[in-house]
């Protein structure tokens, strides 16, 4: 090998890191596109047609797992983890959800709770006493499954102060009663009741939450420990409780099939839940 053979040869060695490293040159192996983006969606109403519908659709799974490498993906739902965890799963959401109306956030790979706000012990009391007044009617609290949901909990004169909760709730409560409980525990101090859609035609449930922990308090946290601005984010629901997580969110997206009020507070109303209207809206944002 004569000189200029070696010079040619030690120049070319010299730039292989250069080479090796170049995003230009190698942009599947050293190039990863960073998620500033996060998508927050409820479950019920939004990503299955509840209770007639128990899971996603393949529709949705797919729109989802082409979303993920841009987007942060979290559902925040009402659901506790037991009751939401069958519907998560077959989503493969990987990133941070809220489950629990708010008061909690979960990794969603495990189940395993990340943050967690309890209902203050003297509000609890007064939570207790005006469920009361619908005797008849269970309440059930904290972790649950589908069948506590419809069949499960405890009457109101039954439940033991002994134990911390985060989250409450009175179900299949008649709207006309469910109103005026709602106006009585909005008076509480420390906590907030939010009147949901219940899953029996002409009855609302009462969520019972610590005031510091709505969808939009637990919006705040998740954010946080995402990295993602606010400015950044996209919220979907259908119900009176995603007026809160609408407050938490920079675009506002209403299911066809959302109470009305939510969707004067959106910036945009999409198909309804019963056409895939989420999947569809996912789509649009990948197409």
């Amino acid at each position: 090998m004569n000189d200029t053979s070696i010079q040619n040869l030690v120049h070319f060695i010299n730039t292989i890191p250069h080479r090796c490293f170049s995003t230009t040159i190698f942009p599947s192996c050293y190039h990863t596109e960073m998620k500033t983006q996060a998508i927050i969606f409820d479950l019920d109403g939004t990503a299955v047609d509840s209770p007639v519908q128990k899971l996603p659709t393949p529709r949705l799974i797919q729109a989802i797992q082409n979303l993920q490498q841009h987007y942060y993906l979290c559902a925040a739902t009402g659901r506790c983890w037991t009751f939401a965890k069958q519907i998560v799963r077959a989503l493969h959401l990987e990133d941070l959800c809220i489950i629990s109306a708010g008061t909690q956030i979960c990794d969603p790979k495990t189940g395993a709770i990340l943050w967690q706000k309890n209902i203050p012990a003297n509000a609890l009391k007064e939570v207790i006493a005006v469920f009361s007044e619908n005797e008849s009617q269970k309440i059930i609290f904290n972790d649950y499954t589908e069948d506590d949901y419809f069949y499960g909990g405890v009457l109101p004169k039954e439940f033991s102060f002994s134990q911390e909760v985060n989250w409450m709730s009175q179900s299949f409560v008649p709207d006309e009663l469910a109103i005026q409980l709602h106006q009585k525990l909005s008076q509480i101090l420390g906590i907030t009741c939010v009147m949901v859609v219940s899953q029996k035609p002409g009855c609302r449930d009462l969520h019972i939450v610590n005031d510091r922990a709505t969808k939009e308090h637990a919006i705040a946290e998740l954010l946080q420990r995402l990295g993602v601005h606010k400015k950044d984010t996209i919220g979907i629901g259908d119900g009176h409780n995603d007026l809160h997580l609408f407050q938490a969110v920079e675009r506002k997206v209403a299911m066809g099939n959302a109470v009305t009020i939510l969707k004067q507070n959106a910036d945009l109303i999409i198909d309804s839940v019963q056409n895939d209207g989420l999947a569809q809206y996912f789509e649009s944002l990948y197409e």
